[in-house]
């Protein structure tokens, strides 16, 4: 297990009223064994944990589960290891391009590189757009580590 102090897991911005839907142990848990393979930044966002690198988020964690972002080319990788799509509560019949990530590849340092810069790349790369459909060049925020 990566996550060898539980006594000190990290402390997440709580908004009042909202449920957390993540607990620190397990944030704690996936940040830490993602930090040994390569630096990474975490934030509350809606109901979960994003998970970032380099300002890049590639990852978000729900209900202690952890997705990483998958595009056509990488989806097939989910799919064989029969992984699902993160779906929210409130939108059953959405996908997002969010993927469950097998939790034996948390604990293997050389293969979570590879599942890493795999969604990395697919953040990077971000949705694709149909030639008929209005593109706004705007800037992207970027975010700063905490």
């Amino acid at each position: 297990m990566c996550c060898n102090d539980p006594a000190s897991p990290p402390k997440l911005p709580h908004k009042k009223g909202v449920d957390m839907a993540v607990s620190t142990h397990y944030v704690a848990h996936a940040v830490e064994c993602m930090a040994r393979v390569a630096p990474v930044s975490y934030r509350r966002i809606f109901h979960g944990v994003g998970i970032y690198h380099q300002g890049v988020q590639f990852a978000i964690i729900v209900n202690d589960h952890l997705y990483f972002r998958a595009d056509e080319y990488s989806r097939s990788l989910y799919e064989q290891r029969g992984m699902a799509p993160f779906r929210p509560a409130a939108a059953d019949m959405v996908e997002s391009a969010f993927y469950q990530l097998p939790e034996t590849v948390l604990e293997r340092p050389a293969e979570l590189i590879y599942w890493m810069r795999t969604a990395v790349e697919a953040a990077q790369n971000g949705y694709s757009l149909e030639q008929d459909e209005p593109y706004i060049d705007a800037p992207v925020r970027h975010l700063q580590a905490r």
